[in-house]
């Protein structure tokens, strides 16, 4: 029997064995974001294995009008001695209209057909059972895609090519096109109640982590954004026809190699081994601007339909002339942990620069959230001096922590009503870390009254899927915020914007009597200084359409000829994709199921319900028993203190501390 001085000895270390197992728990989990997972292999009983695939991706860009049509190249190669299944989830971007897949496999080009998504799964798991490579790549956001590639050999290269074009942005003079290269950690919300006592478990309250969406693949993330690993090497060579002569091109964050072969032509190259922490950014100003106010393409399929694409961008005398209204601006700003760093930073000066920007005319207010909603005011104040220099304390103190749930925060704004005697303008700043974005869109149509919405991104690799789609149904616009030296001049720009009236009320109409004109997006968004309007129309035999609107001072109408358009080629499947964005962002998924499976299958586009599949017909050697992912890098500037975004794991981790320690300490006193 031990003495009392020896069980005083034996129970002190036993607490000090439980709390340095605390400390290095909870040293553990704080150092996992700084610790590079790089590539995480698990064999078929969920056992960790040793990393051996690397995963090389290039792009190549070809512009021409309005239109930008894309390569993408993925090479995986399995450096293995085995063979292995291989998963790489990767963004694009969000309006792409990917329409083409194929597989090279040495010598052998196996083209990727479009499928039902339920078939083409299933089509792909008995390829891979029965020892066949195969590769199906499906639509998990529009702005987010995984690839997965089966029985890779030993030593082998899979090359697996993406097809898909879009409308590049345009602006104030300028064109735009943007390519994201990695993934911001998005963020599940959790919802449900707890139960009583003796009730069944809600499993709703449960860790976002374990009731992710439905069908929803996470990435994995190296952190570390200036690794010389090979996974991280990414190409883009861009290739501009605009037939303009370009008086500025410029990349905002990445080193780029201009040259200019011919009068016109452009070629771009990325000039940065390592640039897949963040979004790449391409600016351009063609030299006349005033040919840049108005285009029209169309393009005639073999059954006779036609399809025009029209970007207008009415003159600004019908903006200038008009009075100043009184607004209020209503300024939401995220806190969550994913905003950490570089990014909270930039959401600050964005609003700093705001307030200054605020006329004696308008009220005003800052609500931050992150899993709880906090105001500045419980209402909007006058823009005076002292509620000025009040908000800028406000923002100051403005800390990055938490979940991301948008929804009370667009309660808090967003209340249905007409707002007689002045414009009501929401601003969001977030990065939108989200991945509950369809029922944050139905929740905006039902509640946004004649509010309007414009979202801002923040930080290096924005959730723009979210952003974007938010402004569409929030009747505002988007506008991209990816470094600290663009807050003001892009703020100015949305300002300047914003303190003009909207041309609303905007339609599209038929010569043709009884005969409805099918354009996207429909309904169409209002109209703002410098914002051009563009839409994809079927015009099968209009010989002339109709753009009408309400401005200060009146009713607009202008008529186009649309045998004067320009042809082009894809105008058909950019209207397609248009169409299957509209439908499912304002009607229920499962209701127009039928409607989107059969746009995408007849213009071969990928959607929620359709995948590319290929299948090499004959059976390799062996079947693949091990699976790899192949990591994301973190967003440069994302700061991941904790191995989440979503601002529960720290409570777990503290309240494991807890248990622990109260664990020792009662072992102690015993």
């Amino acid at each position: 029997m031990l003495s009392k001085p020896s069980k005083v000895l034996t129970r002190s270390c036993s607490w000090l064995r439980g709390s340095l197992f605390t400390f290095i728990a909870f040293v553990s989990c704080a150092s996992n974001a700084s610790t590079s997972p790089e590539l995480t292999m698990y064999d078929s009983n969920g056992a960790k294995a040793a990393p051996g695939v690397i995963v090389k991706s290039a792009a190549t860009m070809t512009v021409t009008g309005l239109i930008n049509h894309v390569v993408v190249t993925q090479h995986y190669r399995n450096e293995n001695p085995f063979a292995v299944n291989a998963r790489y989830v990767f963004p694009l971007a969000d309006e792409s209209a990917v329409h083409a897949m194929t597989m090279h496999i040495g010598e052998r080009v196996i083209k990727g057909e479009i499928d039902k998504k339920a078939q083409a799964e299933l089509r792909f798991q008995q390829a891979q059972q029965a020892g066949k490579q195969a590769a199906l790549v499906h639509q998990q956001r529009s702005n987010m895609f995984v690839t997965n590639v089966a029985n890779i050999g030993p030593g082998e290269d899979v090359q697996i090519e993406l097809k898909y074009q879009e409308v590049i942005d345009y602006r104030s003079g300028t064109f735009a096109l943007r390519f994201p290269t990695t993934i911001t950690p998005r963020y599940h919300p959790i919802t449900a109640v707890l139960q009583e006592q003796g009730e069944r478990p809600n499993v709703e309250k449960q860790p976002a982590s374990l009731f992710a969406p439905s069908g929803w693949i996470t990435p994995i993330y190296s952190p570390s954004s200036h690794s010389d690993t090979a996974q991280s090497e990414f190409s883009l060579i861009i290739n501009i026809d605009v037939g303009l002569e370009l008086v500025d091109i410029q990349s905002k964050y990445h080193q780029i190699a201009i040259e200019n072969p011919a009068f016109g032509q452009y070629q771009v190259a990325l000039n940065e081994s390592n640039a897949v922490d963040r979004d790449f950014l391409l600016e351009f100003k063609p030299l006349q601007k005033e040919q840049a106010q108005a285009a029209f393409f169309t393009e005639q399929l073999n059954n006779g339909e036609r399809f025009g694409l029209l970007m207008l961008l009415p003159p600004d005398d019908h903006f200038t002339q008009t009075q100043r209204l009184a607004r209020e601006m209503i300024f939401v700003v995220d806190t969550s942990g994913s905003m950490h760093g570089q990014s909270m930073e930039q959401a600050k000066s964005a609003l700093h620069y705001a307030l200054s920007l605020l006329d004696s005319n308008d009220s005003f207010n800052i609500i931050g959230f992150d899993d709880q909603i906090m105001p500045m005011s419980n209402n909007p104040v006058p823009a005076n001096d002292f509620n000025l220099r009040r908000a800028e304390r406000f923002v100051y103190n403005l800390q990055a922590d938490g979940g991301t749930e948008i929804k009370g925060a667009l309660d808090a704004v967003l209340d249905g009503h007409e707002h007689l005697g002045y414009v009501r303008q929401v601003v969001f700043l977030t990065d939108g870390s989200v991945s509950n974005e369809d029922s944050l869109f139905k929740h905006i149509s039902a509640q946004l009254g004649d509010s309007r919405l414009f979202t801002i991104g923040i930080g290096s690799a924005p959730n723009s899927y979210f952003m974007r789609r938010a402004a569409d149904v929030g009747r505002g616009t988007f506008t991209y915020i990816g470094n600290s030296g663009e807050v003001k001049p892009k703020m100015q720009q949305l300002f300047d914007k914003l303190a003009h009236p909207a041309i609303s009320q905007l339609a599209l109409s038929s010569e043709l009597a009884n005969q409805a004109l099918e354009y996207w997006p429909s309904p169409l968004p209002d109209l703002y200084f410098s914002e051009p309007v563009m839409v994809a129309v079927k015009l099968d035999n209009q010989a002339a359409i109709t753009l009408t609107g309400q401005t200060a001072q009146g009713p607009l109408a202008i008529k186009l000829n649309t045998q004067q358009g320009q042809s082009a080629q894809g105008i058909a499947r950019l209207w397609a994709r248009q169409k299957i964005k509209s439908l499912l962002l304002y009607n229920e998924q499962q209701q127009v199921k039928a409607q989107v499976e059969s746009l995408a299958l007849e213009h071969q586009l990928l959607s929620p319900f359709t995948a590319f599949i290929a299948i090499e017909k004959t059976q390799s050697n062996t079947v693949a028993e091990q699976n790899v992912q192949a990591a994301n890098q973190l967003p440069e500037g994302l700061s991941m203190r904790l191995p989440q975004t979503d601002g529960q794991s720290r409570q777990y981790i503290m309240l494991g501390m807890l248990l622990l320690t109260g664990f020792a300490a009662l072992r102690f006193k015993k």
